[in-house]
């Protein structure tokens, strides 16, 4: 093991998600529960509970009726989406106030709800089921340069640095400098998390596709979304952007940059109110 992935994995071990998740994990790891034990659970977190029902009840979801109490949620949404919802606040929490001298942590955090975004619609585009998990994907998928930028600082910014000099992928720099990248260290960040196979899977895949692997559909559509938010966050026009893509993710998805400047526009229109309900404190950042 080298030296640099000690301290990466240091930094990582460091990470852990609030104790709201690891005890529904407990509660759905048995396979013998009920909904009400689920609803119990949120609701002795009032903190929790507010912003569960502000978000339910947000456009972000679009009900046509207001939904007043944990169980109607829970009974609505179901138990994955819920899971996946209160996984997405954990890590907001998690992380939300992580603090890294050489990195804009605001700016990194609104780059990934972009992305998190592109990852849910574009999953819907592509008819996935339950493409609300495709959201954690999505913001999940960068994670590893906070732990980078964390650890490992120095390298961390000469990569960028060589990236976007040479114009050459940011992970092939970093897989020259380091000896890894972002997405194998935001799959170690999971595995630790103890994070479905799936959601491992399609992030430690989403830099470099390969068509036999698990999820190659689900890495195919991160991979798109992970340059959706790049253009965003770099300011780029998102037609020079995704031409960066590989062309297996186009033909797995079946999609192509018209149906991807058509999500932009909507993203765009919601990343404020995501942003500002999963990261209270970064109110107005989005502007």
């Amino acid at each position: 093991m080298s030296k640099n992935w000690s301290k990466v994995t240091i930094e990582a071990n460091l990470i852990s998600l609030p104790d709201i998740y690891w005890r529904l994990k407990e509660i759905l790891d048995t396979h013998d529960y009920s909904l009400q034990d689920i609803s119990q659970l949120i609701v002795y977190d009032p903190g929790l509970t507010a912003r569960m029902l502000r978000i339910v009840n947000s456009a972000y979801f679009g009900f046509a009726t207001k939904i007043d109490t944990v169980s109607h949620a829970v009974s609505i949404l179901g138990v994955q989406q819920i899971q996946d919802l209160i996984l997405t606040t954990s890590i907001a929490d998690a992380l939300g106030d992580y603090e890294c001298e050489h990195l804009d942590v605001k700016q990194f955090w609104l780059r990934s709800v972009y992305r998190a975004l592109a990852a849910r619609d574009l999953a819907g585009e592509c008819k996935l089921i339950d493409s609300e998990r495709m959201f954690v994907a999505g913001l999940l998928s960068g994670i590893g340069h906070l732990i980078m930028y964390q650890s490992v600082p120095i390298l961390a910014q000469r990569a960028q640095r060589e990236a976007d000099e040479s114009g050459k992928p940011l992970y092939l720099v970093e897989q020259e400098v380091m000896g890894f990248d972002h997405a194998r260290v935001a799959a170690m960040l999971m595995q630790n998390w103890k994070l479905s196979e799936s959601h491992v899977a399609v992030i430690k895949n989403h830099l470099e596709l390969d068509p036999a692997a698990d999820y190659f559909l689900e890495a195919s559509i991160v991979h798109i979304s992970a340059l959706i938010g790049n253009a965003f966050a770099e300011n780029l026009p998102l037609d020079e952007v995704l031409v960066r893509a590989d062309n297996r993710a186009w033909d797995a998805t079946g999609l192509d940059i018209g149906h991807c400047e058509a999500i932009d526009v909507v993203v765009a229109e919601q990343l404020n109110s995501v942003v500002n309900m999963l990261f209270p404190k970064m109110q107005c950042a989005a502007v």
